[in-house]
């Protein structure tokens, strides 16, 4: 935001103060200037005030004159195109050498035979205007010899502001000027208004009424009749273009001058196009149709707030005019709109249209609901001033919800801990009393104070603590010492938990994934689930950055497999992947989804890391199930694996469901080939996830006890059992380590399957370790145990002792 500092003088005086030296006094009060610089250039004070004293045409040129004009110390001899001067008026004279800011530098020159010594200028060629009919003609009687710029007011400089989104009264030459006025201890005087209003009043022209007093709890309109348009005057073009805003005409001109300096965003209608001559404040409804004044077709909400007619809509509430109503060349009636809209209904609406405008810049972060009806005043001055505006008595001020500021406790005591501070008691009264902020209670420990309308920033206590150090002065708050203590930490088990998983899959090699929760749901669809599965039960985003990111995720296999796909790309030919994060479910007659927290891991290429000693055996369905298993180890669990139900993405005979107990926690295998190819992965990949809840839920309730090592040696034996095809080896494991308390470890150490074999059999090879803590173990009683267990594999599982 940029702002003049010749206009924050209207309101503040800022004799002996610096603009540099301002700024920096600001951005330690949390109003930062981002820059300072001068409205015109260095060189533009060569132009100085010059009067015509002869006027001839030039000899050899019919469209050419001769001006003789003099600076009050010499005279030049200029040939001038311009032909809307003068002898005797006063004109802006560049001498030689004077540098313009279009580039020109003005040389001697001679022009169909006839030398001239400088050049009159046009508002356009200093800069002052986009475009210029003719020289500018200064007032009369102007001082001669003096630099243009001094005379126009225009020796000035423009503070760039960078606004935080919490201080919308400073989008404004008040506010800031409040905020100078407030630092350097200076009176801040808004002037006073004079209207030579006519016999008729404003009620009587036209007729206001809101229908939606929630989104709009105050509406002010002004009648300003017999305007003419034109161009606006100088001074007033050139405080809009220092602003960064386009002079048009000088109705609307006005109002975003009086937008620019209260903050309050006006809205000019052409009265005589307003069907009933009448304004109605209500929701858009079945309105769903609206053209605006750039000419395109909206589509509107229902919710939308909009200005109507006694027809139809004619402005967007807050954010954009109609073309249907605007200011023209025929206007010659208006009515000034000043309102006060609901903050969140002008966001709400501007972010659905995608339409921001400085309006709903301002309304989006609160305007002073006590000041609409004298933005509305001072515009109805300026069109008086400058368009012969005749102004109607009186205001329409329709006001039925008066907005109430809250009443705040204040605690100095509170303020000077908080702060580190000594601040006495009339010092914080004083820089309440320079931010307007009214003490209507005071008692010996507390202040009861009223916070100013234009503050929407201030609702709490520590709000007020924080004016009391801006204004004090940041840099002046002394630096002390942290106190340090040394709180008592409790573990979560949950987090301590997941700490001991991710320690777990980080030591198998994998490399942790972060991926976005937003995915395409063709990626899910690529894996082939069922779909009237949960996996289709999308959470579905409104406004998604992309179609690729369109839904929340119901697996983290899809992110992973993309990041899969990436690596190999690159020609990264091993990778191991892990992502923990959390899965959304759409649910039935609910507004929230479900979450779930998920751990999945990809794996492919070698098993070992490339080097001479090491084979070239490569990553398998092993390598994921035991991961898995150390996962359940440092939980203190055991898990189960099935070879059905699993997900349909996966190999038959190479994958497996994942329980704990009777429930499935997950899956793992070998991606099926199909789904690898509509992922782009032309090599075997082997995935797993698995739901952490239960795991940590059941890890919590498990008593973890130590013993001592034993002393006694253990007794190893190893059994093969020819079994049915169809029987898992877990379900052996699970069977043998049930049977006896000293058979402390069983392990699968071979799997055969071949010719030699039985159609539809398998041989199994287990290895036993039996461990007595109080004796050692004698053959016979190891003996005893095993052929029990022969006995009970025989009978359970039709199995044969090989």
């Amino acid at each position: 935001m940029l702002i003049s500092w010749n206009w924050i003088s209207d309101f503040v005086d800022l004799s002996g103060i610096d603009p540099e030296a301002t700024a920096a006094r600001l951005t330690m009060a949390g109003l930062e200037v981002a820059g300072v610089d001068k409205l015109c250039p260095d060189s533009l004070s060569r132009v100085v005030s010059a009067q015509i004293t002869e006027l001839t045409p030039h000899p050899e040129a019919d469209k050419l004159s001769l001006c003789k004009v003099t600076d009050g110390k010499e005279e030049f001899s200029i040939v001038c195109g311009a032909h809307n001067m003068k002898s005797g008026d006063f004109v802006a004279l560049a001498p030689l050498k004077t540098r313009l800011p279009n580039g020109m530098t003005i040389k001697k020159a001679k022009i169909r035979g006839i030398v001239s010594i400088g050049m009159l200028c046009s508002a356009a060629e200093m800069g002052f205007d986009d475009e210029s009919s003719g020289i500018m003609i200064l007032p009369a009687n102007s001082p001669l010899g003096e630099p243009v710029i001094d005379l126009l007011g225009l020796q000035d400089t423009i503070l760039e502001f960078e606004i935080t989104p919490n201080r919308g009264d400073c989008l404004s030459v008040i506010g800031v000027a409040r905020e100078i006025a407030a630092i350097y201890k200076r009176s801040f005087t808004l002037p006073e208004i004079k209207l030579d209003e006519g016999s008729q009043k404003s009620s009587e022209l036209a007729a206001i009424n809101i229908a939606d007093s929630d989104l709009c709890p105050r509406y002010v309109g002004r009648v300003v009749n017999n305007v003419v348009l034109g161009q606006s005057p100088l001074w007033l073009k050139a405080r809009l273009k220092a602003a960064g805003v386009r002079p048009i005409s000088n109705v609307v001109d006005v109002t975003n001058y009086v937008m620019l300096e209260t903050g309050q965003p006006l809205h000019a209608f052409d009265l005589d196009l307003l069907a009933g001559a009448q304004i109605n404040v209500r929701r858009a409804g079945s309105d769903n149709k609206f053209t605006t004044l750039d000419e395109e077709e909206r589509q509107i909400d229902p919710e939308t707030l909009m200005i109507c007619d006694g027809k139809e809509p004619v402005a967007i509430a807050g954010i954009m005019g109609g073309l249907n109503s605007e200011i023209n060349p025929e206007t010659r009636n208006v009515l000034i709109e000043s309102a006060f809209f609901l903050p969140a209904s002008i966001r709400r609406s501007a972010r659905i249209l995608n339409l921001g405008t400085e309006a709903s810049y301002r309304f989006e972060r609160g305007v002073d609901s006590q000041a609409t009806a004298r933005a509305a005043a001072r515009a109805a001055e300026l069109l008086q001033e400058l368009a012969q505006g005749k102004v109607a008595l009186g205001a329409i001020d329709v006001c039925p919800q008066p907005r109430q500021m809250p009443e705040i406790t204040f605690r100095p005591t509170k303020a000077n801990s908080l702060l580190g501070l000594k601040l006495d008691i009339d010092a914080i009264k004083d820089i309440l009393h320079r931010l307007d902020i009214e003490i209507v209670k005071e008692s010996e420990a507390s202040l009861i104070v009223v916070p100013p309308a234009w503050r929407f920033d201030l609702e709490r206590e520590v709000d007020l603590i924080e004016e009391v150090a801006r204004l004090f002065g940041y840099d002046q708050v002394p630096v002390t010492a942290a106190t340090l203590s040394d709180p008592e930490v409790i573990d979560v088990p949950e987090v301590a938990a997941l700490a001991r998983v991710r320690e777990t899959v980080l030591a198998f090699g994998y490399s942790e994934a972060v991926n976005y929760s937003f995915i395409d749901p063709r990626a899910v669809a690529k894996l082939d689930f069922d779909s009237e599965s949960r996996f289709f039960d999308f959470v579905r985003l409104k406004n998604p950055i992309s179609s690729e990111m369109a839904v929340m995720r119901t697996s983290l296999l899809p992110g992973l497999l993309t990041n899969l796909n990436d690596n190999l790309r690159v020609n990264v030919k091993n990778v191991r992947l892990f992502e923990v994060g959390r899965t959304f479910y759409a649910l039935t007659d609910q507004k929230q989804p479900s979450e779930e927290l998920f751990i999945s891991g990809v794996a492919c290429g070698r098993r070992y890391h490339e080097h001479f000693s090491a084979s070239d055996e490569v990553v398998d369905f092993f390598d994921l199930k035991g991961l898995l298993e150390e996962i359940a180890r440092a939980l203190h669990l055991e898990l189960n694996y099935v070879g059905e139900n699993y997900f349909p993405c996966l190999t038959p005979g190479q994958a497996a469901t994942i329980k704990l107990g009777p429930l499935e926690v997950g899956c793992v295998g070998q991606l099926h080939h199909k789904a690898a190819q509509a992922y782009g992965l032309d090599q075997d990949v082997f995935v797993f996830e698995l739901f952490l809840p239960p795991l940590f839920e059941m890890s919590a309730k498990v008593a973890v006890t130590y013993q001592g090592l034993a002393r006694f040696p253990a007794v190893f034996r190893d059994l093969a059992f020819l079994v049915n095809n169809s029987i898992d080896a877990g379900a052996l494991l699970e069977y043998m380590r049930a049977q006896h308390k000293l058979l402390a470890a069983v392990e699968v150490f071979d799997l055969f399957q071949g010719d030699s074999l039985p159609e539809g059999k398998k041989s199994l090879a287990f290895r036993l370790t039996f461990q007595d803590m109080n004796k050692t173990l004698t053959d016979k009683k190891v003996n005893a145990i095993i052929a029990k267990l022969i006995q009970g594999i025989e009978s359970t599982f039709q199995g044969e002792v090989r």
